[in-house]
C-alpha cells in the first residue's frame, strides 16, 4: 500500500509540474522552442542496480536556450547529498554535466532552477563543452539524472532524461 501511495504521489507531482510548464508556455509568447523532458528515477536504474525502493521524477522544460528543472524524490535511504545531470545512455555511468544544489531531504523537492545553454559547461575532467552540445545530448537521450545519499554515494536513484513533448524540432 505504501509503495502504491509513493508512486501515485510522484505521478501527481509530475502532472502538476507538466501542467505548470504548459501554463507558463501559454504566457510566454517569445519562446521559439519549447520541449518537456522527464526522468523517472529508481534504484533499479542505477548502474549497477542497487537494492532499494526509493523513486523520483525530474522534469525539464526547455524554452529557447534556457532549461528549467525540478527534481522530486520519495523514500531515499537518507537525505540527498547531491543530484546531477550526467552524460551517458541507460547502461553507462558518465561524467557530471551539471550539478544541482541538492536540498537535504529524504522525500520532497531536491532541486529546482534553470540552466543557461548559451554558456559552456566544464566537466569534472576539466573538459569544456558547449551548451549546444548539451542540447544535442539531451535531444538524443544521452543524459540522465541521479540523486546521491551518504549510503549510496555513487547514486541511489537514476533515470534517463527522455522527451515527453515538443513544439518544434531541433
Amino acid at each position: 500500500m505504501k509503495a502504491g501511495w509513493k508512486a501515485g504521489a510522484l505521478a501527481l507531482a509530475g502532472v502538476v509540474v507538466a501542467a505548470a510548464a504548459m501554463a507558463a508556455r501559454g504566457a510566454d509568447t517569445t519562446a521559439s522552442q519549447l520541449a518537456t523532458d522527464m526522468a523517472h528515477m529508481s534504484s533499479a536504474n542505477e548502474v549497477p542496480p542497487i537494492a532499494g525502493s526509493a523513486s523520483g521524477m525530474a522534469t525539464f522544460r526547455l524554452t529557447g536556450k534556457t532549461l528549467s528543472y525540478v527534481v522530486i524524490v520519495s523514500g531515499l535511504s537518507g537525505n540527498a547529498v547531491a543530484s546531477n545531470i550526467h552524460i551517458g545512455d541507460a547502461a553507462t555511468n558518465g561524467g557530471i554535466v551539471f550539478p544541482f544544489t541538492a536540498a537535504n531531504v529524504q522525500s520532497g523537492q531536491v532541486a529546482s532552477g534553470t540552466i543557461d545553454l548559451t554558456l559552456p559547461f566544464t566537466l569534472g575532467s576539466g573538459l569544456a563543452i558547449s551548451g549546444d552540445s548539451v542540447l544535442t545530448l539531451l535531444n538524443n537521450g544521452q543524459l540522465y539524472t541521479n540523486v546521491h545519499t551518504a549510503a549510496n554515494a555513487g547514486g541511489e536513484i537514476r533515470g534517463q532524461i527522455t522527451r515527453m513533448s515538443s513544439s518544434s524540432s531541433y
